[in-house]
């Protein structure tokens, strides 16, 4: 084993503590680790956010991630959730609300779990308009979102002030007992700091300097992710604010943070073990044992946080979902599934690594790692770390090419993209001198010990004795028309935005306009410009007919176009002689998430609408779908379906039952909503992947990983079963039955519909 670079003299060094809080829990750190009351410890943590699933979830996933091996869990706290009303917080104390911070604070800490903060305000997440609540938008149309913007800095510092507050008002500091130990402010603006020009490196400054002179804030460390370091990051946050990687791996990001921040702990705030998926795509899948492999070099060269994002991702529910064109399950195909199942054989095999990891952490806090090479090839190295006050060691060998042509002196093979972990004993060359070898060496782990892991299993539905019965068309919505009147009806001379007009309460707004025709055409030309960022799909009808649907995919495999901002449509429709009616119903699937300028972001129809050349006015908009909040029940216009199917309400429903955990499968059904006793379980859509899959082997995978690599279930439903929520069903001891109304946009046949226990298979 070759040693390149100096050995560091670490005996003699006392390594730099940067404390926070003073009575109850202690929180330092020093370039190789963080420290709770004075004793160092590696942290492994998952992402869970707690509006993804019901409160009577949350202990038993909080137990996964114990029995996985993580100690501590990270989440976002969601702005638009606790401050839908501009300036009116809520954080309700129902323990059967989803919002409710604190109960789930409180419950990661009775499973034994550290909290990671991220206040944001922004959070991405894949989160409508990212977590910022739509107010902003609507009702601020000057305002700047994330930068030197005066009235936006001082939003985000009142939703800052509310949350500290309220966590500290309940004891969840951890110089309070609690389980915070450190918090986030903003989130990856690295990646777009470049769009905001001076504002933003200005603004990376004042949003830092509040997180940690706050008065209660500056307890615990604060971190900024995927900021500064590198230049393509942006401006790096002050040196008492810890900057962290973001990324599938981020062990080659060690030594530049080494260089900027020479005296912080590595932070991998999110390692991503899948991936989101939209619409029209198949499911993302990322190999355990890349998962494995990413984690173990991280700490090999130096990390001491590194956290998955997710550890369990759980469902969006009602239209919390961003993207746009994201699907409701939030899967992400991480270890813990979106029913809270474990999903092998990452689990496992991430496990044992948690496990391998932990026996040898005392060896890893007292200086970074040596590195070395081996096999005289530069892709088989060593990493040897010594503790200071024993003969303790431990030598993390890698493998990062993609042949199999590493072997350590001691014999062991170490295979193509992987790492072996190992225990020894360390030797010095001379009396008195520090360390230089690492013997004795003991077998820990290696990423591709796939074959001691559980075997791999799926997902599976099942249907069982209660039955979706007694289904029953509720209402079809009446195409509105210029004469319609209400609270929810408006006339301009020319189409409004979406948002302005709907404050996102709803995906749905009609456009309504007459056009009067000098003679019958079967192909008159309607033209309009439709914003995308809410994923807009457009459903013309032509005299209360449906003509066209235009929708946000361009072929029937369902992929999804790639357009940014906006889109000008040019559409045939048929008009008969005088005066016609054009009705156009603008459909959104989730505001824009990420990038930069989310203000900016605009849905609907952005354009004048023209009928072969002709400018329509009196545009008359209807905000929201007749029956869209009472369950399809309205007070007239109701009857039967069209034709088509479009628009149309449908209510069943199915016996209370101890099965569980429950889904609908929706796949004879087109696009739409569905609820069950009121309560909004997401949107859903029959359209599949493509035919073209490239799936990976598990065990053999090597190479970098992206989100196109290794996925499966092409040329089937991107979505086909929709969870429902324990806390939305009526009791198994009830003698009440469990409603749900389906709304369907584009037709479908309800009786297809199935209710399905879900549970685990072997694959």
């Amino acid at each position: 084993m070759k040693v390149k670079g100096m050995l560091a003299v670490f005996l003699s060094c006392l390594l730099l503590l940067v404390p926070r809080s003073v009575g109850g829990a202690s929180i330092s750190w020093n370039q190789r680790s963080f420290s709770v009351n004075g004793k160092p410890t590696m942290l492994i943590g998952g992402s869970f956010h707690y509006p993804r699933a019901s409160p009577s979830e949350w202990p038993s996933v909080f137990s996964e991630m114990k029995a996985n091996g993580l100690n501590l869990v990270q989440t976002y706290v969601f702005w638009d959730v606790h401050e839908p009303v501009e300036s009116e917080y809520f954080f309700p104390s129902d323990p059967e609300d989803p919002a409710n911070l604190v109960l789930f604070l409180q419950e990661a800490q009775k499973a034994g779990l550290y909290v990671h903060l991220r206040i944001g305000p922004y959070a991405c997440a894949e989160w409508n308009n990212g977590g910022i609540p739509v107010w902003m938008t609507t009702e601020h149309d000057d305002v700047t979102f994330r930068t030197d913007d005066s009235f936006w800095l001082e939003k985000i510092e009142g939703f800052l002030d509310a949350t500290l507050q309220v966590v500290s008002d309940a004891n969840l500091m951890a110089s309070q007992g609690g389980p915070i130990i450190m918090a986030q402010i903003e989130n990856e603006y690295g990646n777009v700091e470049y769009a905001y020009g001076a504002g933003g490196a200005r603004y990376v400054a004042k949003v830092a300097d509040y997180a940690v002179n706050h008065p209660i804030g500056a307890e615990v460390p604060w971190v900024m992710c995927q900021q500064g370091v590198i230049a393509s990051k942006g401006t790096s946050p002050p040196s008492n604010v810890i900057s962290a990687c973001n990324g599938y791996y981020c062990d080659n990001w060690i030594e530049d943070h080494i260089e900027a921040f020479p005296d912080q702990p590595h932070m991998f705030t999110e390692n991503w073990p899948g991936w989101f998926q939209k619409w029209g795509e198949a499911v993302p899948h990322r190999p355990a044992t890349d998962v494995a492999f990413s984690v173990a070099r991280w700490f090999a060269k130096g990390g001491s946080f590194m956290n998955y994002y997710m550890a369990f991702g759980g469902t969006s529910l009602a239209r919390q979902v961003g993207g746009p064109n994201i699907i409701t399950s939030y899967d992400y195909d991480v270890q813990i599934n979106e029913y809270g199942f474990r999903a092998e054989p990452k689990f496992s095999l991430t496990a044992a690594l948690h496990q391998a990891i932990y026996d040898v952490q005392d060896t890893m806090f007292d200086a970074a790692p040596v590195a070395g090479t081996f096999n005289g090839t530069e892709s088989c190295e060593t990493h040897t770390y010594f503790a200071a006050d024993s003969n303790k060691c431990s030598v993390w060998f890698s493998n990062y090419g993609e042949k199999n042509e590493c072997v350590s002196d001691n014999g062991w093979e170490i295979p193509a993209w992987s790492v072996l972990v190992a225990s020894g004993t360390a030797t010095a060359t001379s009396a008195g001198s520090a360390a230089t070898s690492c013997g004795d060496l003991k077998f820990l782990y290696s990423t591709k010990q796939i074959s001691e892991s559980k075997p791999a299993n799926k997902l599976s539905a099942a249907t069982f004795d209660t039955k979706i019965e007694n289904i029953e068309l509720v209402s079809t919505v009446k195409v509105p028309t210029v004469d319609d009147t209400g609270d929810n009806v408006f006339a301009f001379d020319s189409p409004q935005e979406q948002l302005g007009m709907t404050k996102d309460k709803t995906d749905y707004l009609w456009y309504t306009a007459e056009y009067e025709a000098p003679a019958a055409n079967d192909a008159a030309i309607l033209e309009v410009e439709a914003g995308l960022a809410g994923g807009v799909s457009l459903m013309v009808f032509v005299n209360g007919e449906l003509k066209v649907t235009e929708r946000s995919v361009s072929d029937a495999q369902g992929q999804l176009e790639d357009v940014d901002w906006a889109t000008h449509e040019a559409l045939t429709i048929p008009v008969v002689e005088g005066i016609n009616s054009i009705a156009i119903l603008s459909m959104s699937t989730g505001l824009r998430n990420y990038g930069p300028y989310i203000e900016r972001a605009r849905v609907g129809i952005l354009s004048d609408i023209r009928v072969d050349g002709k400018v329509l006015t009196n545009i008359v908009h209807k905000v929201g779908m007749d029956g869209e909040g009472s369950g399809g029940e309205v007070e007239e216009g109701g009857g039967e379906s069209r034709d088509d199917g479009s628009l149309t309400f449908y209510k069943m429903n199915f016996g209370a039952t101890a099965e569980g955990p429950l889904a609908l499968d929706l796949t004879t059904m087109g696009k739409g909503f569905v609820t069950v006793n009121g309560h909004h379980i997401g949107r859903f859509w029959s359209v599949k992947a493509n035919d073209e899959c490239n799936p990976c082997d598990e065990a053999d995978y090597t190479g970098s990983y992206n989100a196109d690599n290794c996925r499966t279930g092409c040329g089937d439903y991107s979505q086909r079963y929709y969870k429902i929520p324990d806390t939305f069903l009526s009791g198994s001891d009830s003698d009440s039955p469990n409603e749900v109304v389906v709304f369907t946009e584009i037709g479908g046949d309800p009786a297809g519909i199935q209710l399905v226990s879900m549970s685990m298979v072997d694959n």
